[in-house]
């Protein structure tokens, strides 16, 4: 499939109006506003100009919160309290150098971004700086779901994918996350049968109901995945083509498909949002 370089196209993919959230929010007004929106990203703007001045993401807050980079602030100004750090403001923790395009760029310049940059959304800002709209992975999924590609999702797909296991903890399922650059883990048994999938946003809503259920500090990091990762799996054959996995994705509202051997059932593969990309040139 290739991308016409058409001005309209763009904005007319992008979701707009943009949620976005202030410098001085809370990390855990950003925590809620993900998990009830079920956004990965949110765009941080002046409160009076609206203009773009950073980006925070689920993966940013789980790296502040359970031991990434980030934690080493976690430690020096809140004392390893996670309580405490909740409060935090997302300037503390937010993307300062934003990748962005302009209004008027076309579609094939905004995808080529964020492929060259490895960035899963891209906020489109005025002349001024303002953000208008935001782009992201699942877009790009909306665009192709249910038109047949001629391409197996076999050919698209990250074979021999990284899993985790059920007894293992939130907090190690987060190290693999973080170390390997993925969003989500396909849960498998002790054969290599698949058991669900936990994901970032898995994690972030374990980690907000625990706030609201007043029990949130160091044990929320050590529960088993098998009590938080999604039990119920979307999966797709190797051989089906990548539009229906694109259907699939956009009709479920989620951004991977654990691939599996037909009759066997056993896990071969992972296809996300990122991967459609291989598609746009």
């Amino acid at each position: 499939m290739r991308v016409v370089e058409d001005k309209s196209e763009l904005l007319l993919l992008a979701s707009s109006p943009v949620v976005t959230i202030t410098a001085n929010s809370s990390v855990y007004d950003a925590m809620r506003i993900m998990v009830s929106k079920g956004f990965r990203r949110l765009p941080v703007v002046d409160p009076e100009t609206g203009v773009l001045v950073g980006i925070i993401t689920a993966t940013d807050i789980l790296d502040f919160l359970t031991g990434g980079p980030r934690s080493r602030l976690l430690t020096e100004k809140y004392g390893g309290d996670l309580s405490k750090a909740l409060g935090a403001p997302v300037s503390d923790i937010m993307v300062r150098d934003v990748v962005s395009v302009r209004v008027g760029e076309g579609l094939k310049t905004a995808v080529r971004t964020m492929v060259e940059k490895h960035v899963g959304g891209l906020p489109i800002v005025d002349e001024k700086g303002r953000a208008w709209a935001i782009l992201t992975e699942r877009d790009i999924v909306r665009s192709l779901a249910g038109r047949p590609s001629g391409y197996k999702v076999s050919e698209l797909m990250s074979p021999d994918p990284v899993v985790a296991e059920p007894d293992e903890t939130v907090a190690e399922a987060v190290r693999k996350v973080l170390s390997k650059g993925f969003r989500r883990l396909p849960l498998v048994g002790p054969k290599g049968e698949l058991l669900g999938i936990i994901t970032t946003m898995d994690i972030l809503r374990h980690l907000v109901k625990a706030v609201e259920e007043r029990r949130f500090g160091p044990e929320v990091l050590t529960a088993k995945l098998s009590d938080v990762a999604t039990k119920e799996v979307i999966t797709i054959g190797p051989d089906e083509d990548v539009g229906r996995a694109a259907e699939l994705m956009w009709e479920h509202g989620i951004g991977a498909l654990p691939v599996v051997e037909p009759g066997t059932g056993r896990l071969v593969g992972i296809i996300t949002e990122r991967d459609f990309f291989k598609l746009l040139r």
